[in-house]
């Protein structure tokens, strides 16, 4: 009986913890984008901001519908609706790959148009393109591990993570720019911590994950400050520039 009450103890903490989530980071997304495009027509866009092109309404129309798919999914299964759930996961995949596809090549088009007050934009496109090829990697399991509940709900609040550097870099503080781009890891690695530490309340142990996932997660943020200077990764970078 005890066993049985912890449990359903364990799965309703669960679902409360991943619907906050996804309503947390869909809100950090639109504070993060609100100068910079939601709220365009009634306030005037930082100096920072990029040139909005066609290529970046698409992408943020793929990226927003994602953010929100992310916030939906969870309140679906947490209101009983599991069925819904899994519908809509199919819709979720393709969705997916459009957010990937948009997603590298509005990173390359950054590096004409974007990335302002940020350094060299052939340096940081390697923020961008380890943040977007992570994220096609976490949700390509994702969907590999969507019958095994526990590991799927993770790698999906994970991959959401992984794609959270743009949203904390246009966040309305001077601090952010100033310390970039490693407060642009911020977002991600609350997240990762937020996962931790929900496991080791709720479960006595921490879920492989946040420990191998979220481990690589921040060890690909630490590759990417390693390389970002490096000769090969410009020459790498250039390449992909001149590709649009």
């Amino acid at each position: 009986m005890a066993t049985t009450f912890a449990a359903a103890a364990e799965r309703s903490s669960g679902r409360t913890f991943y619907t906050a989530m996804g309503l947390a980071i869909a809100l950090l997304v639109f504070v993060g984008y609100a100068q910079s495009y939601y709220l365009t027509r009634w306030v005037e866009p930082p100096a920072r901001a990029p040139e909005i092109t066609a290529l970046l309404h698409l992408h943020a129309l793929s990226f927003t519908l994602w953010i929100l798919f992310g916030a939906v999914q969870p309140t679906l299964v947490a209101s009983g609706k599991v069925e819904a759930h899994k519908r809509a996961g199919y819709a979720g995949a393709g969705l997916a790959l459009a957010v990937w596809l948009l997603g590298n090549v509005a990173a390359i088009e950054a590096m004409h148009v974007g990335y302002k007050g940020l350094g060299d934009p052939y340096a940081f496109y390697s923020v961008t393109f380890f943040s977007i090829q992570a994220f096609a990697l976490i949700v390509g399991l994702g969907v590999w591990k969507r019958h095994d509940v526990e590991a799927h709900k993770r790698l999906m609040l994970l991959s959401n993570a992984a794609i959270l550097e743009a949203a904390v870099g246009r966040l309305p503080f001077e601090a952010v720019v100033q310390t970039a781009p490693l407060s642009f890891y911020l977002g991600a690695d609350l997240v990762i911590l937020a996962g931790m530490a929900h496991d080791r309340l709720t479960r006595g142990a921490i879920h492989p994950v946040w420990t191998w996932g979220g481990g690589l997660l921040v060890l690909s943020q630490l590759f990417r400050l390693a390389i970002m200077q490096s000769e090969p990764w410009l020459t790498f970078a250039r390449f992909m520039a001149g590709l649009v």
